[in-house]
């Protein structure tokens, strides 16, 4: 009673409610049409199937798309009203307006002789990959001992620029922010069309497809629950959650199934570098996720307790909103079977979650920004690093590269960041953050020789009032632009800096470089948000 657990379900009032807060930003003197749209899209989740609360909603969304130039969308919205059983006739002449006006922009467009933009080629493997993981260069090894744990190595020199590993995420959840602005499943950015989940209030969909995809895949498991987690949890649970929901549909929906594979599954004997990916099994690649590193005996008493205590409700919750209730009831063993799943998972992707980033607008620039969590099997075998020598680049279709944003020496060690680093945060910080989330204290080149942060840098240096800062300043100018172009001619001038410099790692020139570096990858690779074209309809 305390936490306030109550099942998730939809609400006439709640839809109301939102669907007139969505008018207050659609207002002539508000103009705040992604306000809108979002309050809309709640109202639309929080509605009946075929009730006039979503028809209305459906309607409204479309009055804004015809306002904002949205023509296809905008006929989009009238069939899903219509399809809702909207009341009366009034959109007949709001779908006249939007076909009269699409067939004139394509006769425009078509008559148009407007040059494409450039497309930017996706990333490629610098080397051959590996003959079994074609995700993997073929210079990278997983080794083992007892200073690292599993680590990552390179067999030759690798150079700044070089993309050795290009992985597809077995798991991610949608930041809870976008959940009426992308996809749930495919995590598209798709606004002005979503559909909601008939089950609960807090997932929508591009399509029916996606729709249906997620639900066969995981969200049959976590639809009952999702409410609950985001409102008492972080997105820790949530991800354990959808990472198990998984597992059991590989097992055919059979969670005995998955017992009996784990109770005689070898881990020592799972390596994602060593198995063949070109004939695995959605049971192989389950495998190299469940071994990933849990850190449990590296926890205190009481962290564990907490833990616990977190999985024991999550399993309450499983048992009572989904169908493995009754499953687990008939079989005590299946029933602490998942129990201790739960808390298994918890524990794996605290220590083994990354961000998924995207180039986000926030009104006259774009940022980087994380759109999402996921759990990758390889990727994660990298060691921390406070001064890493790899970068993370979110790809438009989930996939992750690696990209190489220092020198890095044959038989040396691959070393991402676990979100934080010198450039960032002071070292004491750091190690307090590393610590409580990762439950180890870093001993990375940064720490032992107490790198300096940016700020230390500036204030350290007249670098303020050098060529370096105006340079620095004029990269930010071009990347602000967002032009393909310029972005690509400043990358290549970067790397070759990065690569060709004597200057020494962590000069101020060549700290302020990688970073200019890593913000030149994200721009040209990073999905970019469309939301700068909508605000051009919208008040700033």
């Amino acid at each position: 009673e305390q936490l306030n657990l109550r099942n998730d379900v939809k609400d006439k009032a709640k839809a109301d409610q939102l669907r007139s807060e969505g008018n207050k930003m659609f207002h002539p003197n508000v103009k705040r049409y992604i306000e809108a749209i979002k309050l809309y899209n709640e109202s639309i989740a929080f509605s009946e199937k075929g009730s006039t609360e979503r028809a209305l909603a459906y309607a409204n969304r479309s009055t804004i798309c015809l306002t904002m130039q949205r023509f296809e969308d905008c006929l989009e919205n009238i069939r899903l009203a219509r399809e809702s059983n909207y009341p009366g006739e009034k959109l007949n002449q709001r779908e006249k307006e939007a076909k009269t006006a699409l067939a004139k922009a394509r006769n425009k467009n078509a008559s148009s002789s407007k040059i494409s933009p450039d497309v930017v080629e996706e990333p490629e493997l610098s080397y051959p990959s590996k003959e079994n993981a074609p995700q993997v260069a073929n210079c990278l090894e997983l080794r083992k001992n007892e200073e690292y744990g599993r680590h990552v190595v390179t067999t030759r020199k690798l150079k700044v620029g070089e993309v050795v590993m290009i992985e597809r995420p077995f798991v991610t959840v949608l930041r809870d922010s976008l959940r009426y602005v992308r996809c749930d499943f495919c995590h598209e950015e798709r606004p002005f069309t979503l559909i909601p989940c008939e089950g609960c209030t807090m997932a929508m969909y591009c399509s029916e497809e996606c729709l249906s995809k997620a639900y066969n895949k995981y969200h049959r498991y976590e639809c009952g629950l999702l409410r609950d987690m985001v409102e008492i949890f972080d997105e820790l649970p949530l991800i354990a959650i959808r990472m198990i929901a998984i597992a059991i549909t590989t097992f055919d929906n059979n969670p005995e199934a998955l017992k009996d594979h784990l109770d005689v599954l070898d881990e020592s004997n799972v390596n994602g570098f060593t198995m063949d990916w070109n004939k695995a099994t959605q049971q192989d690649i389950f495998n190299t996720v469940h071994v990933l590193t849990t850190n449990q005996e590296r926890r205190d008493s009481n962290f564990l307790a907490f833990h616990i205590f977190n999985a024991t409700i999550l399993h309450t919750l499983v048992l009572e909103r989904t169908e493995l209730g009754p499953v687990c009831e008939a079989n005590p063993a299946t029933n602490k079977f998942l129990l201790d799943l739960i808390l298994r998972y918890m524990q794996i992707v605290e220590f083994n979650r990354k961000l998924l980033s995207s180039n986000a607008y926030k009104v006259k620039k774009y940022v980087a920004e994380s759109l999402a969590t996921s759990c990758y099997p390889l990727i994660s075998m990298l060691n921390h690093s406070c001064a890493p020598n790899v970068q993370r680049i979110t790809l438009p279709d989930g996939r992750c590269a690696v990209f190489v944003i220092r020198p890095v020496l044959e038989g040396s060690q691959l070393f991402d960041s676990y979100e934080t680093d010198h450039k960032s945060h002071e070292r004491a910080m750091r190690q307090l953050m590393l610590s409580f989330t990762y439950s180890f204290r870093c001993t990375c080149e940064a720490c032992t020789f107490n790198y300096p942060t940016l700020k230390v840098l500036l204030e350290g240096s007249d670098v303020t009032n050098s060529e370096d800062m105006a340079k620095h300043l004029y990269y930010n100018r071009m990347f602000s632009s967002h032009d393909d172009k310029k972005v690509r001619k400043i990358m290549a001038e970067l790397r070759s800096f990065l690569n060709e410099t004597p200057k020494l790692y962590p000069e101020s020139q060549v700290c302020f470089r990688q970073v200019d570096f890593v913000r030149s990858l994200q721009i040209l690779y990073n999905q970019t948000s469309e939301n700068a074209e909508y605000w051009k309809h919208c008040k700033p």
